[in-house]
């Protein structure tokens, strides 16, 4: 996929405000995140049907991970 990804579909809608509500943080937020995450993803996906599962486990990840950082501070 060589084309970068700019309008967020339905899907990606509904995959940004579960992971919002799931850790409790701002739409926003989470979007900039999940519109990054997708990019880099798509720049090398081969299979592009599983990339909204694979973006949302890892933005679920990278917040996860930076609310535990945030927690040992």
């Amino acid at each position: 996929m060589d084309e970068l990804v700019s309008p967020l579909d339905a899907d990606q809608v509904s995959a940004i405000a579960t992971i919002s509500e799931k850790l409790k943080l701002p739409f926003g937020e989470v979007r900039e995140i999940y519109k990054r995450e997708f990019e880099r993803l798509a720049m090398h996906a081969r299979i592009p049907n599983f990339l909204t599962v694979l973006t949302m486990r890892n933005v679920q990840s990278i917040l996860r991970g930076v609310g535990k950082r945030a927690a040992l501070s």
